[in-house]
């Protein structure tokens, strides 16, 4: 189990290395949000945070819809789902987490808020629940600019919505704007949002899970025998 999954990982993490311009553009994404914002909007590190939503979730997509061949033939090689939706999440998670660090250092450095601790919360629970996203995204369509489109619009919903709205609320990366915005105000407490964002993930990557069965699961039809032709000398004796 352990060797199938470091297997898998392994791959995705070589997908994702043949994509680096990509995911290198994904990356730099949000620091260019947040640079173009940083002296003009007192919510420059909100907008940032969450537009941190896009390298994670990015790269998810990227991860997900090239492997489509190659999970069909893992899956008839005896790799359960599971394992292949878990080397994924491992490789993209860890990239999320670094990511995330360097997002909330810059924006600390440049800003100064009063409560970095909220930064770094809010930027990694951003890219903790960008990753199921984009694994589901990647699982539920069909090509990448779809996938990608329909992450630009979560995100930028997110980003405009206001806090207090329900359809705020409703979306992945609500938990983790309420602490960016609590970074110059009253600090908001962590646990509960942390829950939410757990709780939110989990549902995401078990749409993920079915639509990877639905799409990319291998039905094994029943093999019919044929009974052999009787030779000419049974023939006879019957």
């Amino acid at each position: 189990m352990t060797a199938r999954l470091a297997a898998v990982a392994a791959a995705h993490a070589h997908i994702l290395a043949r994509r680096r311009s990509a995911v290198a553009l994904l990356a730099l994404l949000p620091l260019a949000i947040y640079g173009a914002l940083y002296r003009h909007s007192p919510h420059a590190v909100i907008v940032g945070g969450v537009a941190s939503a896009f390298s994670a979730g990015g790269a998810a997509i990227f991860s997900m819809l090239p492997a489509r061949a190659a999970d069909q033939r893992l899956a008839l090689a005896g790799y359960r789902p599971a394992v292949l939706i878990t080397g994924r999440l491992i490789v993209l998670e860890a990239g999320s987490i670094v990511i995330s660090l360097i997002t909330a250092s810059v924006m600390i450095a440049g800003t100064g808020p009063a409560h970095p601790a909220d930064v770094f919360a809010g930027v990694i629970l951003t890219g903790i629940a960008a990753v199921p996203l984009g694994l589901a995204l990647g699982a539920l369509l069909p090509r990448e600019l779809e996938a990608v489109l329909v992450l630009i619009g979560i995100v930028g919903i997110q980003i405009t919505a206001d806090p207090d709205t329900v359809i705020s609320a409703l979306l992945p990366f609500h938990a983790a704007s309420q602490l960016l915005d609590a970074a110059d105000g009253a600090p908001a407490t962590f646990w509960p949002r942390l829950a939410l964002t757990v709780a939110y993930s989990a549902a995401l990557l078990a749409i993920a899970w079915a639509a990877w069965r639905h799409r990319a699961g291998v039905r094994r039809s029943p093999t019919t025998i044929t009974p052999a032709p009787r030779s000419h000398q049974a023939r006879e004796r019957d």
